[in-house]
This record gives C-alpha cells, sequence and structure tokens, in this order.
C-alpha cells in the first residue's frame, strides 16, 4: 500500500470516527427509551450498519485491508469528537448559538 492510500485511508477512518459520534449523540437522543431492551437493539443495529459502512468505504479505498492503525484513528477521531466538539457546542457565546442550532435540529427529530 502507497503512502497516499494510507493517508486517505487514516483520514477516511478519523473522520468516520468523528461522523459516528455525532450520529450516536444524535440517536441517544432520538431514539432513547424507558426500556432497556429497545435501547440495546437500537445501538447494536446501529453500530451494526455504522460499522458496515466503515469497511464498505475502507474496501473502496484500498481494497479492504485493515491495519490496526486505522481502528486507532477511528477511536481516536470518535473520542476527540465527544470530548472536545461536545464541550465547545456548550461553553461561551458561540456555543450558546451551536448549542440552540443543536437543540432546534434535535427538536425536529423528535
Amino acid at each position: 500500500m502507497n503512502l497516499i492510500l494510507q493517508i486517505e485511508s487514516l483520514a477516511l477512518s478519523f473522520l468516520f470516527g468523528m461522523f459516528f459520534c455525532l450520529l450516536y449523540n444524535l440517536l441517544y437522543f432520538i431514539l432513547y427509551t424507558k426500556y432497556r431492551l429497545v435501547n440495546y437493539i437500537t445501538n447494536y443495529l446501529f453500530s451494526l450498519i455504522m460499522f458496515g459502512g466503515y469497511f464498505i468505504l475502507l474496501y473502496k479505498i484500498n481494497n479492504g485491508i485493515i491495519h490496526p492503525y486505522f481502528i486507532v484513528f477511528f477511536i481516536l477521531g470518535f473520542f476527540l469528537y465527544c470530548k472536545v466538539f461536545v464541550k465547545l457546542r456548550i461553553s461561551g457565546k458561540k456555543g450558546k448559538k451551536i448549542n440552540w442550532i443543536y437543540k432546534s435540529f434535535l427538536l425536529y427529530f423528535k
């Protein structure tokens, strides 16, 4: 695998980790119920669909070659979005505007 292909795969893994966290937060706010079994099933199906999409994208980019550092970058993207961007969304004046937009977006789905 050449260097350009590795960089594309790492970027895909990192961005897909961020995308996964964004959609997971939306899923939590939209589909969260008091029934644990329903929550487990929706989380399982969501994870199955998202990881299936991730592996399909990796297959299209680099013929399905999966290295451990792709998974590390996926996890880094997930935690970076969950820890940094979610906190930025809540804090400061810009955070209030972004928080308002985010809540309006969530109300659209409820």
